[in-house]
């Protein structure tokens, strides 16, 4: 893969660019950021289609962070277009050195040959989010009819972002890979070869 800027990318997605861009900049410093990755997609709400952008985007190492630590931060953005033409945009930041997981799928369409994957799929536990499904709790005793309350579980938020070769191109999947790449590298500690 060519290098490509990642300001010319999010030009190229054409999905609200200015506002994106402005958005990155603003939270990096105006740096440019390692690695780039989004989604656009389209959803469905009250009869009307919309669309929203994923992008995750993560800063190049800073040259006074503490030995041992990168001081990068993986930024998390999230634009929605709005029903009377606007856009709503969240923006979350991370210091890399909170992640707390990544987990990986990847599809190999000829694994005997040794082909590379075709689709990845990232999902990444940032720890400032969880989800707690509730139901109503139940005893043993089928005439009970009394109030157990509730029971529940949680369980992390993760963000997660998928990319296949064939609906967003071999960039965006070698994207996928160098942003993989480099966040196993934060994790482990091992630095990238």
């Amino acid at each position: 893969m060519g290098h490509v800027s990642p300001w010319h990318d999010i030009e190229r997605i054409g999905f609200y660019p200015q506002v994106v861009q402005r958005t990155l900049r603003r939270v990096l410093g105006g740096v440019e950021p390692e690695v780039v990755l989004h989604q656009l997609d389209a959803g469905f709400d009250r009869g009307s289609m919309f669309r929203h952008l994923t992008l995750i985007a993560v800063s190049r190492p800073a040259p006074e962070a503490p030995h041992g630590r990168s001081g990068r931060v993986l930024v998390h953005l999230h634009v929605d277009e709005l029903e009377d033409g606007g856009a709503s945009v969240a923006t979350a930041i991370h210091p890399l050195t909170k992640l707390k997981g990544l987990a990986l799928s990847e599809v190999v369409p000829s694994p005997v040959d040794g082909s590379a994957a075709e689709e990845v799929t990232v999902s990444l536990d940032l720890g400032g989010v969880r989800r707690t499904d509730l139901e109503p709790a139940h005893c043993d005793d089928p005439e009970c009819a009394a109030d157990h309350g509730y029971t529940g579980t949680t369980v992390p938020d993760d963000l997660v972002i998928r990319v296949s070769a064939t609906a967003d191109g071999e960039d965006s999947l070698a994207r996928a890979h160098a942003l993989v790449d480099l966040l196993c590298a934060e994790l482990t500690g091992n630095p990238r070869a």
